[in-house]
């Protein structure tokens, strides 16, 4: 049963797993939530402060251009067959007691005032670990990344505006102490958005319990 719930588990955490998995939820963010909430934590209020992790470092690299190098960037980049984006994200040794949830929230475009979001195509995204400690950097690029994972490559998964998605929850003692990335693709869809936690959230997270 679950084989998309590992799909950025896997990614982020390293963890070794034999069964299948799949995507644990696909919820629909509703406007009544948000009414619940101060201004500050509408759009939901799950990213509660001192209690997640925002991409320390964001970044992309091109297919058609595999020596260019583009920096640390602050918004996600898609492009069919081209364009991907790297997310690195560093869990403190502190946090190996809790556990990890990654999301990815995905709200409507009336839903952001700090943020905005370019989508256009069938919604298909293909995500990719590197191995646990090797991240990208200034030098990243298509023909020089990270280490890749020692796992297998997961399926697709489909996403689309509107919806918040809880990859899965593990313990964050795979990857506490150390920097955890991967790399996420698509080949049906252009899709750009700034990451950001100002008003209404959106973008990929790990959140602590």
């Amino acid at each position: 049963m679950r084989y998309l719930a590992l799909v950025l588990l896997c990614w982020l955490f390293g963890a070794v797993i034999a069964a299948p998995y799949e995507l644990i939820s696909k919820r629909r963010l509703y406007d009544h939530e948000r009414e619940q909430h101060s201004k500050k934590s509408v759009c939901p209020s799950y990213l509660q402060r001192g209690q997640y992790e925002f991409p320390h470092y964001i970044t992309q690299i091109s297919a058609t251009q595999p020596d260019k190098a583009f920096g640390q960037q602050y918004s996600g980049l898609f492009t069919p067959g081209d364009i991907s984006t790297l997310y690195k994200f560093d869990v403190p040794a502190s946090r190996a007691g809790e556990n990890c949830t990654l999301k990815f929230i995905f709200p409507e475009q009336d839903q952001l005032s700090m943020s905005s979001f370019s989508y256009e195509g069938p919604g298909t995204f293909f995500f990719e670990g590197y191995d646990t400690g090797s991240c990208p950097d200034d030098m990243t690029t298509f023909n020089h990344q990270p280490a890749p994972s020692p796992f297998s490559p997961f399926a697709p998964i489909h996403m689309e505006p509107g919806y918040e998605y809880i990859v899965d929850v593990g313990p964050c003692s795979f990857s506490a102490g150390q920097c955890i990335s991967g790399v996420t693709s698509t080949n049906d869809t252009n899709f750009s958005y700034f990451q950001d936690t100002s008003d209404c959230p959106i973008g990929i997270y790990i959140v602590y319990s």
